[in-house]
Formats: C-alpha cells, structure tokens, sequence
C-alpha cells in the first residue's frame, strides 16, 4: 500500500492553532485581549505581539501545498510566509518600537521612570502590609 501525505489533515490541524494564535496576537494589539502579556515577562522581547505573526506563519504554512506552482503567486507567498516566521521568531527576543501599539509604548515608558502600579504599590513603600 502507498502512504502519501495527507495534506489536508496538516491543515485541518495547524490552521485552526494558527488562526487562534494570529486573532490572539490582534487583540492584545488592540488592548482588547491583554492577558498574553504574562508571556512577556518570560523573555526579552514582545512573546504576545510576536504570536500575531507566528499565528500567520502557521496559517500560512498550513496552506503552502494549496498555492499554485505560477511563479507570479508562489514567490510573494513564501516571502510573506518567510516574513512572518522571521518577524514572529525574533519578536520574541526583541520587538522594535514602532511595531509596538502606543498604550504598549507608555507602559514601558512609566515602567522605566518607576511609576507604574506595581512600583508605586510595592517598592515604595505603599503596598499593602
């Protein structure tokens, strides 16, 4: 018997686990979702915006058999899909400025200057004894 590779069993499975990553990643941009931002405390860079790209890698790998061999289609797909897994990966030890939403900007800038809840609340002095 022949085996051959189930394609659209690979996607049925890494899609959906892409796209819950990728809507993840755009809520937490919209400050709508913030609780992946625990991940951030765990690594140097942005874990829970770099996930926005990682998901869209993940959807876009899951989808790479499904793209035509037309050198005019396949060549900007897996730009993007290279894109994303570059941005995705290096997001998560380092996540540049102007790729960070504002609010996320301010709470690093008054993190910075220490006058953030936790320090005001805790390493003041003024926390709860």
């Amino acid at each position: 018997m022949e085996t051959e590779t189930n394609y659209w069993a690979f996607f049925a499975i890494v899609f959906p686990f892409g796209l819950l990553l990728f809507v993840g990643g755009i809520l937490v941009y919209r400050k709508i979702f913030v609780g992946m931002i625990v991940l951030d405390g765990f690594f140097p860079g942005k874990p829970s915006l770099a996930s926005t790209y990682l998901g869209a890698w993940l959807m876009l790998v899951s989808a790479l058999h499904f793209v035509p061999d037309n050198e005019a289609v396949s060549v900007p797909y897996t730009l993007l899909m290279f894109a994303c897994q570059g941005i995705g990966m290096l997001g998560w030890l380092w996540m540049p400025k102007f790729m960070q939403p504002e609010w996320m900007k301010e709470v690093d800038r008054l993190m910075a200057r220490g006058e953030d809840r936790f320090t005001r609340e805790f390493l003041n002095g003024e926390g709860k004894s």
